[in-house]
């Protein structure tokens, strides 16, 4: 697997270090409406079910995607260009709430911790149902 620095590496030989890794061809920047006409983005996100969805939700699905594989936030900030790790929390925090239980299992049956939300509910129903036969 190619590393980003590698992939980048390859964009930006040749290039001054202040210059566009993505330049438009007449140079400067490269607007979004140019490469989203250039990939056909309306067409393949039509296609995938997907109207409406933004290039910016891309960078929202990889936030997620890295924390969600849990990514060192401090990483993921610096890849997303945050000020801090806590504002990369701040902004993406919520979607690690299931990782909350996957933590409290590792530990083990601290406090009750290895049981999932209504678990306990169940097995007593189960008990009281053994019970009665």
């Amino acid at each position: 697997m190619l590393s980003a620095s590698c992939i980048a590496g390859r964009w930006s030989t040749g290039k001054a270090p202040d210059a566009w890794l993505f330049g438009a061809p007449q140079g400067g920047p490269l607007r979004e409406s140019n490469w989203k006409r250039s990939v056909g983005w309306t067409a393949a996100t039509a296609a995938a079910g997907l109207k409406g969805f933004r290039v910016h939700d891309l960078r929202h699905t990889a936030a997620s995607v890295w924390l969600a594989a849990r990514a060192d936030p401090k990483v993921v900030q610096r890849v997303l260009g945050h000020a801090t790790a806590s504002m990369t929390m701040d902004l993406y925090g919520h979607l690690m709430d299931a990782n909350l239980w996957e933590a409290a299992r590792a530990i083990g049956g601290i406090l009750g911790a290895s049981e999932t939300p209504g678990q306990q509910d169940e097995d007593a129903d189960d008990s009281e149902t053994d019970e009665s036969a």
